[in-house]
C-alpha cells in the first residue's frame, strides 16, 4: 500500500481574496467614521452609531475569513482579534474628532492586543489545518512499526450507555497474551463495537501497539467461527 499518497499536504495560512480585502477596507472606513462621529459629539444619535457598529462588525467578520477549498470557508482570525481591531480603528477615528487625547492610547493598546491575539489565532489555525496530516503520519507509522501479539478475551467490563450515530459503544476488555512473548501476560484495553456484535469471553484477538507506548493498544477480535455441524434441514451432498 502506498501510504505516501494518503498523506495530506502541510497546512498553509489561508490568504485573503480580493473581495475580502475590499470588505476589510470598507470595515476600516466604517470604523473610522463611527469613531469620528462619537468623538465629534454626535452621541445624541445612538441609532446611527449602533448601525455603524453592526455594519463594521459584519464587514470585519466577512473580511477575516479565508477560503481553504471551494467547499469550505474557515475563519482566519478569532473574535478577540476582530473586537480589538474594531476598538483600535474606532479609537483612531475618535482621536481625530475629539480634542481629548485619551482615545489615542486606547487605539495603541488595542493594536498591541491585535498583534498578540492574531499570532495566537494563526497558531491555532495552522494546528487545525495540520491535524489531518499529523493523524495520517501517525497511522502510517503505526502500520509500519506496531508490535502485533495474539491474545484471548478473559474478562469483559461494563459497556457504556452512550451509543453513537453508527450504533457503536465501548467497553473494557481484559486480554491474556497467548504467544508467549516477554512482558505482562494480562492487559486491559478499550474496545469499540457495534451493539449487535458484542465481544464474547474466550474470543481470540490481535493486539497492536507501538513499542515505546504499549499502553495505547488497538484490539481487533477475530471473526466468530462458523459451526462445524451441518443444519438438519440441509440436504446431504449429492442428493440433488
Amino acid at each position: 500500500m502506498d501510504y505516501q499518497r494518503s498523506i495530506p499536504p502541510a497546512g498553509k495560512w489561508p490568504r485573503l481574496f480580493w473581495l475580502r480585502w475590499v470588505g476589510l477596507a470598507i470595515a476600516v472606513l466604517v470604523g473610522l467614521v463611527g469613531g469620528w462621529l462619537t468623538g465629534a459629539g454626535y452621541r445624541e444619535q445612538p441609532a446611527a452609531l449602533v448601525m455603524a457598529a453592526f455594519t463594521y462588525g459584519a464587514f470585519m467578520a466577512f473580511a477575516a475569513a479565508g477560503l481553504d477549498t471551494l467547499e469550505h470557508i474557515h475563519p482566519v482570525f478569532g473574535p478577540w482579534t476582530a473586537t480589538l481591531a474594531a476598538i483600535s480603528t474606532m479609537a483612531i477615528g475618535a482621536s481625530v474628532g475629539m480634542p481629548s487625547p485619551w482615545p489615542l492610547p486606547v487605539a495603541v493598546a488595542a493594536a498591541v492586543g491585535v498583534v498578540f491575539t492574531a499570532r495566537k489565532d494563526r497558531r491555532r489555525r495552522l494546528f487545525c489545518l495540520n491535524q489531518p496530516r499529523e493523524r495520517a503520519l501517525a497511522e502510517r507509522r503505526f502500520a509500519a512499526e506496531a508490535v502485533t501479539r495474539r491474545a484471548v478475551v478473559v474478562a469483559i467490563g461494563k459497556s457504556l450507555e452512550e451509543i453513537d450515530n453508527w450504533g457503536r459503544t465501548a467497553t473494557t476488555l481484559t486480554l491474556r497474551y497467548t504467544d508467549g512473548q516477554d512482558g505482562e501476560p494480562t492487559v486491559r484495553a478499550r474496545y469499540e463495537f457495534r451493539v449487535h456484535l458484542p465481544p464474547q469471553l474466550g474470543a481470540k484477538a490481535t493486539v497492536r501497539y507501538l513499542a515505546e507506548n504499549p499502553t495505547d493498544r488497538r484490539v481487533r477480535l477475530d471473526p466468530p467461527e462458523l459451526p462445524d455441524d451441518t443444519p438438519q434441514d440441509t440436504p446431504p451432498p449429492g442428493s440433488r
